[in-house]
C-alpha cells in the first residue's frame, strides 16, 4: 500500500524563537519570586505539544500543563523530565500511573481527594471553584477537607483556580474571584497560589499570587487587549494558487452563489479550505497578500479550495504554484478570528490540527 502523501500547499510556521521571546516578556511582568508555568495542552494549542514544551524548556520553563494523561505520557516518552501538571484525567483510576511517571495530578473533586487520600502521599495541585463553574472545589468542600485534618496529612503544592473574565479588566467578577480564591488561599497556606492566566497577567500583582499559567499569550494572542500589543507573533500561514481562470461578469463563484462577478475576473484557486482550519465563516470577509497586493477571499470556503479576486494583481504574480500569506504580520490570527465570529484559541487549535506544521528558531520572523 502507497503511504499517503503530505499536501504542499499549505505552508503553517510556528516560530519557536517568537514563543520563547513571549514566555519572558511574561516572566519579565511578575516578580522574581513568582514562577510562570507554561500550558501547553491540547497540543500545545495545535502546535504541537513536544516541539513547543523543548523551546519552552530552552527558555526557562520548569512547569508544563497538560490537557490530559495521554499529553502528559506522550512528554515522558519523548524524554521530557521537567515538572508536568495534568489538568484533569480519571486520577481515582490511574494513581499508580501518576506516581510512576511523576506526574503531577491536578485534583478536581472530593473523589479524586479521597483517592488521593486512600492511595498514600503524591505531590499534588488543588483545583477551587471560585466563580467558573467548571471544575474544582467548592469552598464548603474544601473547608470540610480542612476541619477533619486531610490537608494535614497531604497537603497541596499548589492551589489553584481560573478566572472567568479576565479579558475585561473592568468586570467586578475578577474581584469576587479574587476574593474567594485569597480566602481559600489564607485556609490552607500552599507552597504556591495561582490565579491568573494569560490576560489575568495584566490585572495586576494582586492577580499573581506565586504563580501564573500561561498558554494563549505564549502562542501571541493578545486576549488582553493591550496597546501596543508586547506579544510577537507565532505563526505565519502560506497556500499555494493550484489554477487561475477567468469568470465572466454576472458568474458565481463557489457553493450557493454568495458572490457573483460584478465585472469579468481574474480569479485564482487556492489550495487551503475549512479541512485544514481555515474558518468557513470568514468567506467574503477577508483578504489574502502576496507581492506587495492584496486580493479579497471571494465566494464560499470549500473542504480543500478557497478562491481569490485576482483581477488587480499582476498576471506575472498569480501564477499557479506562487504562494499566497493568509496569516502573517499584517493580518494576524485574531484578525481572522474576529472576521470568522470565533475565538483566536479556536482558530489556532484548528489550524495546527489541519495543517501540516513548520518550525523556525528567529523570533525576528513575522515582525
Amino acid at each position: 500500500m502507497l503511504p499517503l502523501a503530505r499536501s504542499a500547499d499549505v505552508v503553517f510556521e510556528v516560530n519557536l524563537g517568537a514563543i520563547q521571546e513571549n514566555f519572558q516578556t511574561i516572566s519579565a511582568l511578575v516578580e522574581p519570586h513568582v514562577r510562570v508555568a507554561a500550558v501547553v495542552k491540547s497540543d500545545a494549542y495545535g502546535l504541537g505539544l513536544v516541539e513547543i514544551a523543548r523551546a519552552l524548556i530552552d527558555a526557562g520553563c520548569d512547569l508544563l500543563f497538560v490537557a490530559n494523561l495521554h499529553e502528559a505520557l506522550l512528554l515522558r516518552s519523548s524524554h521530557i523530565g521537567q515538572a508536568v501538571a495534568v489538568f484533569c484525567d480519571q486520577f481515582t483510576r490511574f494513581g499508580r500511573c501518576y506516581r510512576s511517571k511523576g506526574l503531577i495530578p491536578v485534583i478536581n473533586n472530593c473523589a479524586e481527594l479521597e483517592a488521593l487520600n486512600a492511595t498514600g502521599r503524591q505531590t499534588y495541585f488543588l483545583n477551587v471553584e471560585t466563580g467558573l463553574s467548571r471544575l474544582g472545589l467548592a469552598f464548603v468542600d474544601v473547608r470540610r477537607a480542612y476541619l477533619s485534618g486531610t490537608f494535614d496529612r497531604y497537603s497541596p503544592l499548589v492551589v489553584l483556580s481560573h478566572l472567568a473574565c479576565a479579558e475585561c479588566v473592568a468586570d467586578a467578577t475578577n474581584v469576587l474571584q479574587r476574593n474567594r480564591f485569597q480566602a481559600i488561599y489564607d485556609l490552607l497556606r500552599p507552597a504556591r497560589g495561582s490565579l491568573a492566566a494569560s490576560a489575568g497577567v495584566w490585572l495586576g500583582k494582586s492577580y499573581h499570587f506565586d504563580m501564573v499559567r500561561v498558554g494563549s499569550a505564549l502562542y501571541g494572542l493578545n486576549s488582553a487587549g493591550i496597546q501596543p500589543n508586547p506579544l510577537q507573533p507565532v505563526v505565519t500561514l502560506r497556500a499555494k494558487i493550484l489554477d487561475v481562470r477567468n469568470v465572466a461578469r454576472g458568474e458565481a463563484v463557489g457553493y450557493g452563489a454568495t458572490f457573483r462577478a460584478v465585472r469579468t475576473s481574474r480569479v485564482a484557486i487556492v489550495g487551503i479550505g475549512y479541512k485544514h482550519g481555515l474558518p468557513w465563516a470568514c468567506a467574503n470577509k477577508i483578504s489574502v497578500r502576496f507581492a506587495g497586493h492584496s486580493a479579497p477571499l471571494i465566494g464560499r470556503i470549500s473542504m480543500e479550495y478557497t478562491t481569490i479576486d485576482i483581477t488587480d494583481v499582476p498576471e506575472a504574480l498569480c501564477v499557479p504554484g506562487s504562494f499566497v500569506e493568509l496569516l502573517g504580520k499584517d493580518f494576524t490570527v485574531e484578525d481572522l478570528a474576529s472576521a470568522a465570529g470565533v475565538k483566536p484559541q479556536e482558530v489556532l487549535t484548528r489550524l495546527g490540527a489541519g495543517c501540516t506544521r513548520r518550525y523556525l528558531t528567529s523570533p525576528e520572523i513575522g515582525r
